[in-house]
């Protein structure tokens, strides 16, 4: 199993990455391009591979408020206006592309 890589351009679509937090993560080509848009520094990317933190003052996984979905990306900071959103399919948490700005 592969280790997460820390930058969205060595990422390949629908490849099962193993972060350091023990998560499986999967992301659709979509999510991929509209991170390498939103998240170029990667924060995104940081937060996703250290997994789920308590929602208040932590950069990491937290629950997800779409329907449908159970974990949205945390920054804070610059470009911590936007959360990416996953869904656990067959015990990996995968990134389809839905980005929301809060």
């Amino acid at each position: 199993m592969e280790a997460l890589p820390d930058n969205w351009a060595d990422i390949q679509a629908d490849t099962v990455y193993l972060s350091i937090s023990g998560l499986l993560v999967s992301f659709a080509s979509e999510q991929i391009k509209l991170a390498l848009k939103y998240d170029r520094k990667g924060k995104h990317l940081k937060a996703i591979d250290k997994g789920q933190v308590s929602p208040r003052g932590n950069v990491g996984l937290v629950p997800s408020q779409e329907s449908g979905y159970d974990l949205k990306s945390k920054v804070l900071g610059k470009g911590g206006d936007r959360r990416f959103h996953a869904k656990f399919i067959d015990g990996i948490l995968h990134f389809p592309g839905l980005v929301t700005e809060h």
